[in-house]
């Protein structure tokens, strides 16, 4: 069958898919993906067709500034309930929607999958009758954030002579990330827990010596930001805590900031720009990050403790998750001085009740249904 998949650009939007997306290659199945130009060549890059369809980021963000100009007031957990609508509803679907009306005409696929902020796809396949999946990449949203992001995006159901509706917002099914262990999915939705796969990006020529040792004779502890907020991090107090502690620290910092911008760092810390994770997850003891859903994921699949330090988006939910399961530790945005991260990382050393709790999540993770049985049987629906 033709399959089409949808999706905004940016890392943490495109990786969800592309594991379910694989599998169907493997499976025999066409795959042509309609994401924005600037993400298009990873999507080549993870070995699929890309046609150009929807919002660049440079180009939807001048879209953004006046919608979005009294966010900076709202405290940090309350923004992605106006976030999400603005950005991925009232801005973003009706681009994708102008562009995807070419797109499904040459395709004519059997198929749609789309990722969750990626709102188009739907409408559009069901005023065709094609059948269509979402993947979710993250928790899920409350009553009243989805009857936000429904109304932000009722304008281009209307235009396909639809109404929207919660039960069909996600298309004929809705594939959710996280074990029940972590989160409560949706009920009035059709839906499916995914195992969601944890890859790297560009590999290395050859791993680096230095990983060998890497929490090989005392606990290791991985610091990442992302791909998207590295440069908002508490890097200074973050590195003067580790530097107290008696640990093999990593930390990566991404493409938009140089090392050498943060200063020279302690003998037990080592910053790099990209790492691949697979070469240290599993060593790693304790994970410190933004929270966001891919970090979420691989730390708690390697059976981590994580330091939740949210910056944006969807990390505050995810952070809490985490501590509600009592495999992270969460720290408000005033509480990030070099002292009380110091303290969080130890206390996370030394629970064993935790560490506990990490091992169990990382078994529920494992339970989950793999992408190649999603695979075997999604084409039911066609």
């Amino acid at each position: 069958m033709r399959v089409l998949v949808t999706s905004t650009p940016g890392t943490g939007h495109l990786h969800p898919l592309v594991p379910l997306a694989r599998e169907l290659v493997a499976a025999g199945h066409e795959v042509v993906w309609a994401t924005a130009a600037s993400s298009g060549g990873k999507v080549a890059d993870f070995g699929f067709r890309a046609v150009a369809s929807g919002l660049d980021p440079d180009v939807r963000r001048p879209m953004l500034l006046d919608r979005l100009a009294h966010v900076g007031d709202l405290p940090p957990r309350e923004r992605r309930a106006v976030q999400l609508p603005v950005v991925f509803g009232e801005v973003a679907a009706p681009a994708m929607r102008d562009d995807l009306i070419e797109v499904l005409a040459v395709v004519k696929p059997d198929l749609v999958i789309h990722e969750f902020a990626e709102l188009a796809a739907a409408p559009m396949a069901k005023a065709r009758g094609i059948p269509c999946v979402c993947v979710g990449f993250s928790n899920a949203i409350s009553d009243s954030v989805q009857t936000a992001v429904e109304a932000s995006v009722a304008p281009v159901w209307e235009l396909e002579g639809l109404q929207v509706s919660t039960e069909a917002f996600n298309g004929d099914l809705l594939l959710y990330p996280f074990p029940a262990l972590l989160d409560t999915p949706r009920v009035d939705v059709p839906s499916a827990p995914m195992r969601p796969m944890s890859f790297d990006g560009a590999p290395l020529a050859s791993p680096p010596k230095w990983a060998d040792s890497f929490g090989k004779d005392r606990p290791g502890v991985y610091v990442t930001f992302g791909t998207e907020v590295s440069m908002r991090a508490p890097w200074a107090a973050l590195l003067a805590a580790l530097s107290d502690l008696d640990v093999d620290v990593l930390a990566t910092v991404g493409s938009q900031l140089d090392p050498a911008t943060l200063g020279g760092s302690a003998p037990n810390i080592r910053v790099e720009q990209y790492v691949p994770q697979s070469l240290v997850l599993d060593r790693a003891d304790v994970v410190v990050s933004h929270s966001g859903a891919g970090t979420v994921i691989g730390a708690a699949t390697a059976g981590a403790v994580q330091l939740c330090l949210p910056i944006a988006a969807d990390q505050w939910d995810n952070a809490d998750l985490l501590s509600a399961a009592n495999v992270g530790v969460v720290l408000e945005s005033e509480e990030r001085d070099a002292d009380t991260i110091r303290l969080s990382i130890q206390r996370l050393l030394d629970d064993e009740t935790m560490r506990s709790s990490a091992d169990i999540l990382s078994d529920h993770f494992a339970s989950m249904p793999h992408p190649s049985q999603i695979a075997a049987t999604i084409d039911h629906l066609v």
